[in-house]
C-alpha cells in the first residue's frame, strides 16, 4: 500500500525517512491554505486596509499564531497527532484553547477601542468556532475550507464585494483535503457554508451608512 502523502514514514529507530514527506499539490495546498496561516494573513489585510496595521498584527496573533503556536508545542510533545490535529477526538480540548485565545483577543479589542472592522471579524471568527466546534462532535468539519470561505465573506463585507472573487480558490483547497484523505467532500462542503455564513453575518450590524472600503464607526 502506498504511504499516507502527509504522514512521515518512521524508520525502525523511530527517526524519519528521507524524503517521507512528499512536496505533491494536495500537500502543498494543505500547507499553505493552512487555517492559521489564512487568519494572519487576513487579519494582517484588514489591518493594513482600515489603517491600523498594529492592530492587524494583533488580530492576526490572537487568532492564527498564538492557537498554532500551542498546537505545535502539544505536538512536539505528542500530546496531538499533528499540527492539522486531524484526528476527530483530539479536537473538542484543541477547539476549547483557541476559543479562549479568540475571547481573549476580543476582550482586549473592546478595552483597547480596536476599529470595528477587526472587532466584528474577531466576533465572526468565535460564533465561527463555536459552530464548527459543535458540528464536529458529529461531523468531521474541514476548517481549512471553513477558515478560507470566512476571512473571504469578511474581507467582501467589510471592505469591498470584489473579494468573493477569492472563493475560486475553495475547490481546490477542499479537493486537497479530500485528496490526501483527512476529509469528505460533505465535510469540506459544510465548512465552507459555516465559514461563510458566520464570516458574513457573524460580526454584528455594521453601522449606517458605512460603505465598504472605508472605515465603519465603533460598535458597543
Amino acid at each position: 500500500m502506498e504511504p499516507h502523502p502527509t504522514l512521515p514514514l518512521q524508520r525502525g529507530d523511530g527517526t524519519r525517512a528521507r524524503g517521507a514527506r512528499r512536496a505533491t499539490p494536495a500537500v502543498i495546498l494543505t500547507e499553505a491554505f493552512a487555517p492559521w496561516v489564512v487568519l494572519t494573513v487576513g487579519s494582517l489585510h484588514l489591518g493594513h486596509r482600515v489603517g491600523s496595521p498594529g492592530w492587524g498584527l494583533a488580530t492576526a496573533t490572537g487568532l492564527g499564531l498564538a492557537p498554532q503556536t500551542a498546537i505545535a508545542w502539544r505536538v512536539r510533545r505528542q500530546a496531538l497527532s499533528d499540527h492539522h490535529v486531524t484526528r476527530r477526538e483530539e479536537r473538542p480540548l484543541v477547539i476549547a484553547g483557541i476559543a479562549g485565545s479568540v475571547a481573549t483577543l476580543m476582550v482586549a479589542q473592546r478595552r483597547r477601542e480596536a476599529p470595528a472592522e477587526l472587532r466584528r471579524m474577531t466576533r465572526a471568527a468565535l460564533l465561527a468556532l463555536g459552530v464548527a466546534g459543535a458540528a464536529t462532535t458529529r461531523v468531521k468539519v474541514s476548517f481549512h475550507t471553513a477558515v478560507l470561505a470566512g476571512v473571504v465573506a469578511v474581507l467582501a463585507r467589510e471592505l469591498s464585494p470584489r473579494y468573493w472573487r477569492l472563493l475560486v480558490l475553495l475547490p481546490p483547497v477542499a479537493w486537497a483535503r479530500v485528496r490526501i484523505d483527512h476529509h469528505t467532500p460533505v465535510e469540506t462542503a459544510l465548512g465552507s457554508v459555516i465559514g461563510a455564513t458566520c464570516g458574513y453575518w457573524g460580526g454584528g450590524r455594521r453601522p449606517a451608512g458605512s460603505d465598504p472600503g472605508t472605515r465603519g464607526a465603533p460598535i458597543d
